[in-house]
């Protein structure tokens, strides 16, 4: 990471900024361009701080297609950030405040219904800030939706701006 200055390494602040987003950008490899595609997003750590994503969509498409080819991709969560204003433009040029999370892994098509299950009931959750018990989600659904589980390799968080005094 070039800007040591905002890089994020508690994984608590990590946490809150996945919380806090709510679209993930996945790139998939092609055999000549990557192929970009935002989506909805559910995430997990395990008890050592591992990070999972899941997202859905169709259960057939172009992402399914190229994941079966090869699952390895990449991918980008930012919170949406805000322009940040300087109090006095003729000192400091505006700039954007943001906070993101961006890595790659090992993508795979799930088809074990309770782990689609587990997966839909996670986004429901984030999406909503409702609790995963809340949810019952039909067989119907399981059986139709697509689920792709992402299972992290490295990952990167940084922070820019918010709280610079130079800006309103």
């Amino acid at each position: 990471m070039r800007r040591k200055d905002r890089e994020v390494t508690d994984i608590n602040e990590i946490k809150q900024i996945l919380k806090d987003s709510h679209v993930i950008h996945s790139g998939f490899r092609t055999d000549d361009y990557p192929y970009v595609v935002p989506t909805n997003f559910a995430y997990e750590f395990d008890g050592d701080n591992h990070l999972t994503l899941y997202i859905h969509g169709a259960p057939e498409g172009t992402k399914r297609e190229l994941i079966k080819k090869d699952g390895r991709m990449g991918f980008e969560i930012d919170d949406g950030g805000q322009l940040m204003v300087p109090k006095d433009p003729k000192e400091n040029t505006p700039s954007f405040a943001y906070r993101s999370v961006m890595g790659y892994g090992d993508a795979e098509l799930v088809d074990d219904p309770e782990t689609k299950k587990h997966a839909l009931q996670l986004l429901l959750g984030h999406e909503t800030g409702q609790k995963l018990a809340d949810f019952d989600v039909s067989e119907k659904t399981i059986e139709y939706v697509g689920v792709i589980k992402i299972t992290v390799k490295s990952y990167t968080a940084k922070a820019h701006g918010g709280d610079d005094p130079e800006f309103k």
